[in-house]
């Protein structure tokens, strides 16, 4: 079953499928109201206290019940997304080399629980403790990293393929 998922979004038409999709998710939180695109704390590496109370006044509390349905719904659909456009490429790049599939599906991971904390600060504000929002950036930052390392593979995979042809 698994390797029917994995044969199905490593196609050509499946890769270019969730890359539209991709984007469009992208655009649907670029344009949220409140100005939540640019205090949305996903986007950040890291954050304290003082931002994250920064951002959430900055959007009001409209905006704050905007970006804690978002986070929860848009924002676990995004993820999905990303993990499945990475999963299918390293498939077609390192069939060999499975074991490397874990690196995108723990970016997935780790945002989702960043979402799950990034709401559960939402539906606490003002009050927060400060053990939360260091559990919240923590998730942010991992799942930056890696993030940032499924990129490195991939960027090598294309040019270790490259080279072969």
């Amino acid at each position: 079953m698994i390797v029917d998922y994995l044969n199905f979004i490593s196609k050509k038409k499946s890769q270019i499928t969730i890359f539209i999709l991709l984007n469009i998710f992208g655009l649907i939180f670029f344009l949220l109201p409140y100005n939540i695109f640019y205090n949305m704390l996903d986007l950040r590496f890291s954050y304290s206290e003082e931002i994250v109370k920064q951002s959430f006044d900055s959007i009001g509390e409209e905006g704050r019940q905007l970006y804690f349905f978002s986070a929860l719904i848009v924002d676990t659909i995004y993820p999905v997304l990303y993990v499945s456009l990475f999963l299918g490429a390293y498939y077609k790049l390192f069939k060999e080399n499975i074991f490397l599939l874990i690196l995108p599906l723990a970016a997935g991971l780790f945002d989702i629980l960043e979402n799950i904390q990034v709401s559960l600060l939402l539906s606490n504000f003002p009050t927060f403790s400060s053990q939360s929002i260091f559990y919240s950036s923590t998730s942010t930052s991992i799942k930056w990293i890696m993030i940032g390392i499924s990129l490195i593979v991939l960027i090598y995979g294309v040019i270790k393929k490259q080279r072969q042809t």
